[in-house]
């Protein structure tokens, strides 16, 4: 074995993987190694800058190859563009604009788990969050925002009554009930309760920009109500501070914050280094071999994290360190999200010129119905990005973001996706007439595992340890039974269950507050 040695080497340098990083440098005060097999830190965490005709990521300039590659990497491609992505680059016409490999948004600002952990690690990062919600009736193609207490004026006076009791329901819950409500999907949850179709959709759409899935069936309703169950708590509500961006270069800008502060607690980041094995004597964990710029390298440890998603872990850990029931449900049953976004870049303030909140965010409820050939129905959510953050996009120029999920399957169905932003286009050139002829470029990317595999509904996600396993722990969005949410969010709650798993320590209640937990 190498004579180069670690307490715990951290495979991937994603979210999740940074704050087991951080946490175990920065207060277990050991020698940690992440181990990252792309040039660059952040996992699916990728923000772009225009500068200079090119796209530039963490210093790096791309160029249409490299901005490729990276979206690849991150199991994103662009379906579409307009211009085509050589003209939008040899025109210069990303240059000042700052956008994601996707759509990334943060739950309740600084108030949600992304703030509590970067405040506890004391490298705070601004979070700006909505001021406005509306919502986008794509039946009377008109818009109507929604005020606190108000009344949802698309709806009929019945479906507003069942609407406020379903979602007092869901802020009230106590915690037994909301774990029984793990076992079963959200479209179950709501056909228990209502027939009307327009509460339906509604909610089901608010879950979907929560969970990242299309189809209510696949959404656990537990882990869904919990982020409504939580609004209360937090005292905020789908009009205040619901979601929010982070200012240039975006949120990549937690990742690279992150990681000073891991190297400043004497942490190693080790990019380039792709994971080739995880070696074992019997069922206790010795080493990590990686396949780096200067060769293969072995590194002793004791304790490793993995973060890749389970479905790609069979690459470096053998299937019979794992019950064979256990492999043969995550190979046939277990599925991936993803999602469709659009950015745009426009030449005016779309919302302020329609008379909405400027940091509105916007929500279209099935705007394609599910009987018409897609999973679920197909809603979209939008918001203007350079409103939160002006530095997003240059002096008196906007961006436009749609954000619509998918499952993995039809965003690899090429005549679905088209279909897609054929409709979202027209719907949204119908409601602000002034949008077509002031748009400067789009790109649509596509993005068929945007979050982590996830377990089949009455299932909760495997642990971050494996019984019978010593030494191998397992951290990210799709980790841990205790673990509710998606992202980012759920990400930073896995991670941090996961020290504490390794630890024995209580990371969980001095970072997070109860109802994060």
């Amino acid at each position: 074995m190498s004579a180069e040695k670690y307490d715990a080497v951290i495979i991937g340098a994603g979210l999740a993987g940074l704050t087991v990083g951080a946490l175990l440098a920065c207060y277990e005060k050991r020698r940690v190694l992440i181990l990252e097999r792309e040039a660059y830190l952040g996992g699916r965490i990728v923000s772009f800058s225009g500068e200079d005709g090119d796209l530039n990521l963490q210093g790096r300039k791309l160029g249409l190859a490299g901005f490729e590659k990276v979206m690849r990497s991150v199991y994103a491609w662009v379906s579409r563009s307009e211009p085509d992505l050589e003209t939008i680059m040899k025109q210069h016409l990303l240059d000042g604009y700052s956008f994601e490999a996707g759509g990334h948004a943060t739950f309740w600002g600084t108030r949600g788990r992304v703030g509590h952990l970067l405040d506890f690690l004391g490298i705070p990062v601004e979070l700006p969050g909505n001021e406005g919600f509306t919502v986008l009736d794509p039946a009377q193609v008109a818009l109507f925002p929604v005020e606190r207490g108000g009344a949802y004026d698309w709806m009929s006076l019945e479906s507003n009554r069942t609407t406020k009791k379903l979602l007092r329901e869901m802020l009230t819950a106590p915690e037994s009930t909301l774990a029984a409500w793990d076992r079963i999907s959200f479209d179950q949850w709501l056909n228990e309760r209502t027939a009307d179709r327009a509460v339906y959709e509604f909610l089901a759409a608010v879950a979907s920009i929560h969970m990242v899935m299309g189809e209510p069936k696949m959404i656990p309703a537990g882990d869904f109500i919990r982020f409504m169950n939580t609004a209360g708590k937090i005292g905020m509500n789908l009009i205040s501070g619901s979601t929010g961006i982070v200012p240039k270069p975006g949120f990549v800008r937690i990742a690279t914050q992150m990681a000073e502060k891991i190297r400043g607690c004497g942490g190693e980041i080790l990019t380039g280094a792709a994971v080739q094995s995880v070696i074992f004597d019997n069922r206790t964990l010795v080493g990590v071999r990686a396949l780096t710029d200067t060769g293969e390298r072995t590194f002793s440890t004791s304790r490793a994290v993995c973060t890749v998603p389970i479905r790609k872990i069979w690459k470096f850990l053998p299937k019979t360190l794992f019950p064979p029931a256990m492999v043969r449900k995550v190979e046939a049953s277990f599925f991936s999200v993803g999602m469709l976004t659009g950015i745009v870049g426009v030449n005016y303030d779309v919302f302020s010129a329609a008379g909405l909140n400027p940091k509105s965010w916007l929500l279209a409820p099935a705007v394609i119905k599910a009987v018409e050939g897609y999973i679920g129905d197909v809603d979209i959510i939008s918001i203007m990005p350079s409103n939160f953050a002006p530095s997003l996009s240059p002096e008196g120029k906007h961006t436009l973001g749609y954000s619509i999920a998918l499952t993995d399957s039809e965003l690899r169905d090429k005549q679905k996706v088209d279909r897609v932003i054929d409709m979202s286009r027209k719907l949204f050139h119908q409601v602000f007439p002034p949008l077509a002829q002031n748009t400067a470029w789009e790109i649509w990317t596509c993005s068929d595992k945007g979050f982590g595999d996830w377990p089949p509904i009455g299932d909760r996600r495997p642990d971050t340890t494996l019984q019978g396993i010593d030494g191998l722990f397992f951290a990210g969005d799709g980790y841990g039974e205790k673990t509710w949410g998606s992202g980012m969010d759920a990400a930073i709650y896995s991670g941090i269950l996961c020290v504490d798993a390794m630890m024995q320590s209580n990371y969980t209640e001095q970072v997070l507050p109860e109802y994060h937990r």
